[in-house]
């Protein structure tokens, strides 16, 4: 079985990978880079895949990688994730989670030898509501890094109906997990703030509700959708887990855990967030997915990996 993750290199790709290789796949991976402290570089993974460094922006790049490589199945991971960094460079944002999407699936689009492909859109594709998000909820972003979800994600339907591509779409709330080294983020913030012994900043003002999923739970999804490419092409689907929260209970339950006491500063400062996601998950557990991992469970090995590289 011979398999591209794009994005390979990152917090959830790196995962990704190293469970790919540990079920016997041939393992490609493209990334823009690799971060000397990520999850993919310290597991040592770069020799036992073939890695190509690839801005997938440069479409003629792409276009050429895909010209010289063969894959049964993709993984499209690659992308802007960063909602700060797509406010202050919309521009870029577009252009890596739109245009690079359209040049993956240009790239691929005449090889009739590809069995599967599974795209990472998002629970904010889905922009705001005060309701559970369903798979058939209508995708209308308004912000910067909403709109390019929205659109990467309508884009990948296109090419369904269009060229009949076999894609599915995976759209997660909040993963966490060893190997994410986006500190704005408010697991790796607790980690770092209690590792280093200082005050933890929230940027919003605590009260934003997210579903937290563990990163191991995220994996298991897109291994089960592999398995069941057959069934599933054209369709979304949602991932929740165990931990539906706000920012604030996020830190009470750290504190719980550990029984000790995290200092914290609201900010209030966060931009363009969505007060409420909450995804509702029974499509993807009726072929079979359930989330095995909570917060109570993977806290602590969570912070254990944060101690090894700060």
């Amino acid at each position: 079985m011979r398999v591209l993750v794009t994005g390979g290199a990152g917090f959830i790709g790196g995962h990704l990978v190293l469970k790919l290789i540990e079920i016997g796949a041939e393992v490609s991976v493209l990334d823009i880079e690799v971060d000397p402290k990520s999850f993919f570089a310290l597991q040592n993974l770069s020799s036992h895949v073939s890695l190509g460094i690839l801005d997938i922006r440069d479409k003629e790049k792409v276009f050429k990688y895909f010209d010289k490589s063969n894959f049964d199945y993709i993984f499209h991971l690659a992308a802007e994730p960063i909602v700060e960094e797509a406010f202050k460079n919309p521009y870029s944002a577009f252009e890596t989670n739109i245009m690079g999407t359209i040049n993956i699936l240009e790239g691929i689009r005449g090889n009739k030898k590809i069995k599967g492909i599974i795209a990472a859109s998002s629970d904010k594709a889905y922009g705001k509501t005060k309701k559970a998000y369903k798979e058939n909820s209508p995708l209308r972003g308004d912000h910067p890094y909403d709109v390019s979800k929205s659109c990467m994600d309508l884009i990948c339907q296109s090419y369904f109906m269009t060229y009949n591509l076999p894609i599915a779409i995976t759209r997660f709330g909040n993963v966490y997990g060893e190997g994410d080294l986006h500190f704005d983020r408010i697991i790796p913030g607790i980690c770092r703030a209690i590792v280093k012994n200082e005050a933890l900043d929230i940027r919003s003002d605590g009260t934003y509700i997210r579903d937290y999923l563990y990163v191991g739970d995220v994996v298991d999804g897109y291994l089960l959708l592999l398995k069941n490419m057959n069934k599933i092409k054209g369709e979304a689907f949602n991932f929740s887990s165990r931990d539906t929260l706000s920012v604030v209970d996020v830190v009470k339950k750290a504190e719980k855990i550990l029984k000790a006491k995290i200092p914290y500063k609201i900010l209030n400062i966060a931009q363009n967030e969505i007060p409420y996601q909450h995804l509702e998950d029974s499509k993807i557990k009726s072929i079979g997915w359930n989330p095995k991992h909570s917060l109570n469970q993977t806290f602590l090995q969570t912070l254990k990996w944060y101690r090894t590289i700060l």
